[in-house]
C-alpha cells in the first residue's frame, strides 16, 4: 500500500506534508508509513477516502482495479435510468435547468429543488476539469 499511496501523491501533485496536513494526522506519522516503518490504520484509511471520494478504496487497499472511480457520464443524463418516482409524462418538463439573475443554476421539480454547485469531469487519463456553474456554457 504504500508505493500506492505514493502513486496517489504523484497524481495529486502533492507533498506528504501537505497532504498529512490536509488530513489532519501528524507529519512524522505520514513519513513513518512512506518509510514502511508503519502500516496505515483504519482512520488514516478513512480520512483519505472522504478527503478524495473519487479515489477507488480497492484500489487503495489491495492494489487491483484502477486509482480513480470511473463515472458512466451516460447514467446522469439517460432517460431510463431517471428514479422510478419520476412521472412517466412530461420528464422532460419536471426535470429542467434555469439561470436566474445571479448566474445560478437550479434543478427545476415538483418534488425538490437543488442548487448546481460543481461540474466534475474525469478523463481516461486520470485527469479531470471541475466547473462552477458561472462557467458552464449553458
Amino acid at each position: 500500500m504504500r508505493t500506492r499511496l505514493q502513486q496517489f501523491l504523484q497524481a495529486e501533485n502533492m507533498s506528504p506534508s501537505r497532504f498529512a496536513d490536509l488530513l489532519g494526522i501528524q507529519r512524522s506519522g505520514m513519513s513513518h508509513i512512506l518509510s514502511g516503518r508503519n502500516k496505515p490504520g483504519f482512520d488514516f484509511i478513512e480520512k483519505m477516502l472522504l478527503a478524495y471520494p473519487s479515489l477507488n478504496a480497492e484500489w487503495l487497499i489491495t492494489g487491483k482495479g484502477k486509482m480513480y472511480k470511473e463515472v458512466k457520464a451516460a447514467s446522469l443524463f439517460s432517460p431510463e435510468e431517471l428514479p422510478e418516482s419520476a412521472p412517466e409524462s412530461d420528464q422532460n418538463e419536471d426535470i429542467s435547468y434555469k439561470n436566474d439573475s445571479s448566474g445560478e443554476y437550479y434543478e427545476r421539480s415538483s418534488e425538490v429543488s437543488h442548487k448546481l454547485v460543481k461540474v466534475l469531469l474525469f478523463y481516461s487519463d486520470n485527469t479531470f476539469t471541475e466547473y462552477s456553474p458561472g462557467d458552464l456554457p449553458l
